[in-house]
């Protein structure tokens, strides 16, 4: 199989800074997108810090295998070192933010969400903090594989609120976990086997704040999975009034002759 990886980030038509950062690199292997938060401009400087921090860390240690226990605070045995090594790149994105927001007064509190994705072979390992998503579209069908690290989403978790209650409540805005914001983090990780025809979107809540799952697919189902649904999207979004930044990224799992399966 091959991959084809294109992202787009947008202003919106509220906002005045974009505090979103969008990474790709060169190879397609670390796909990443992020939305930074904090007053006096210091959301974007958290995304832009943890961007870095996450991709240098990767990419430095990407192929260091036989090497786990020198960078690793925990090794999840169920997982791929690449896996797991986007677990430790995202610890490592949190300790350089929370350190550049403790040394500076004006940037105290910043952070940033993350959803990101590893490829290596046909093996798909992702990570999310925040509310920041990745979904996979399959055979027709799109499923949510982040999860929402909000005070609403922990309710459901523990039964005590069910999932239509959440959708409603004011507690779905409440972040529960966010790099840089505090010495400890959740940190949601998964991996996947990929298969030919697979899609994976990742994006920052500036598309589900104003966009729903079932709109989305259909989005990407009538025009394609291409970039041209991604710039499809944001239009859409900033024709609902572009409340906030909004970065999307696309992934997409073609067989060898650059053809997607049925």
């Amino acid at each position: 199989m091959s991959t084809e990886a294109f992202g787009v980030t947008d202003l919106g038509q509220k906002r005045t800074t974009n505090e979103d950062c969008l990474f790709l690199d060169e190879d397609g292997e670390l796909i990443l997108v992020f939305d930074g938060m904090g007053g006096h401009r210091a959301g974007d400087v958290a995304s832009r810090l943890a961007m870095e921090a996450m991709s240098s860390f990767y990419k430095a240690n990407s192929n260091k295998s036989e090497e786990k226990n020198e960078i690793f605070d925990h090794y999840d045995a169920r997982f791929s070192y690449r896996t797991n090594l986007l677990r430790q790149a995202v610890i490592s994105a949190n300790l350089a933010v929370l350190e550049e927001s403790l040394a500076n007064d004006d940037q105290i509190g910043m952070g940033s969400t993350v959803a990101g994705m590893a490829i290596y072979g046909h093996t798909v390992s992702m990570i999310n903090v925040g509310d920041s998503r990745m979904y996979l579209i399959r055979g027709g069908t799109m499923e949510q594989i982040s999860r929402d690290h909000t005070l609403a989403e922990d309710q459901v978790e523990r039964g005590l609120l069910s999932r239509e209650e959440a959708e409603a409540s004011q507690l779905k805005h409440i972040l529960s976990s966010v790099i840089g914001v505090d010495g400890s983090i959740r940190v949601h990780m998964d991996e996947i086997a990929a298969v030919e025809g697979d899609v994976y979107l990742l994006c920052t809540d500036g598309l589900t704040s104003v966009m729903d799952d079932h709109e989305i697919l259909s989005m990407i189902i009538d025009g394609g999975a291409n970039r041209e649904a991604l710039d499809l999207m944001i239009k859409e979004v900033n024709e609902r009034g572009g409340p906030d930044n909004t970065t999307l990224a696309m992934v997409i799992f073609k067989n060898d002759s650059g053809q997607k399966s049925d």
